[in-house]
């Protein structure tokens, strides 16, 4: 009987795997996707799947955000890979998320970028958020209020004001992604700031940021002066 020859890349894999339990640092982009896939492509070579997926969406944070539905354009990943990519996500979603369960007190704006780049990065449509905090930066509510266009969404400053009075927060982040990839706050997105600015000034409520996103970077009104 002629004994089936081992494939070549569990010898490899196994190494990335020693690699990764003894310093997860040294390795590159790659080789982590790689060996992610393997979990959903056990019986595959997945080093040129990892490679692929970087050249075509041009980092780790893309590829890991990207519409499950994308990473099908690459040979050798269907709708398995497709699920795990979105289980990973949602996974994600929810542990950036977690504030929101434990109102936890904001301290830092890394906490707020990779609650909303986890959120916001990967949607294929425009989509408009809020975050909602209290006095003390201790997160209230974060969801979506509008849905719009490929490139466009409707947001209503009276709406956006009147859900913050009804859950009694005293600041507001606005949020919303830019699909097409472009994270600068475009003409309309400034004149809807300052329509909201001045409403929530007038009222006694704390505008404290509009975060525009797309896949894994977002630019932030106050760090541009534009609040």
């Amino acid at each position: 009987m002629v004994r089936e020859a081992t494939p070549h890349y569990l010898g490899h894999r196994q190494r990335l795997r020693d690699r990764l339990i003894s310093n997860p640092r040294e390795l590159a982009d790659y080789e982590l996707l790689e060996l992610l896939l393997t979990y959903a492509l056990p019986r595959k070579d997945t080093k040129p799947m990892a490679k692929e997926l970087l050249a075509r969406f041009g980092s780790l944070g893309n590829a890991l955000l990207t519409d499950p539905s994308r990473i099908m354009d690459i040979p050798g990943l269907g709708q398995g890979a497709a699920t795990f990519w979105r289980v990973m996500q949602e996974c994600l979603v929810r542990k950036a998320g977690s504030p929101v369960v434990n109102k936890e007190k904001f301290s830092t704006p890394d906490q707020v970028r990779d609650m909303v780049c986890s959120r916001l990065g990967h949607l294929t449509k425009e989509e408009f958020w809020i975050i909602l905090v209290d006095n003390q930066n201790r997160l209230i509510l974060f969801e979506q209020i509008f849905r719009g266009t490929v490139d466009q969404t409707a947001a209503y400053p009276r709406e956006i004001l009147e859900l913050t009075l009804r859950h009694h927060a005293s600041g507001l982040i606005l949020v919303h992604n830019h699909p097409g990839g472009d994270a600068n706050p475009s003409l309309q997105d400034r004149k809807l700031t300052e329509a909201i600015s001045r409403l929530a000034t007038d009222i006694g409520l704390r505008l404290l940021d509009h975060l525009v996103v797309t896949g894994e970077h977002y630019s932030s009104f106050r760090a541009l002066g534009l609040l």
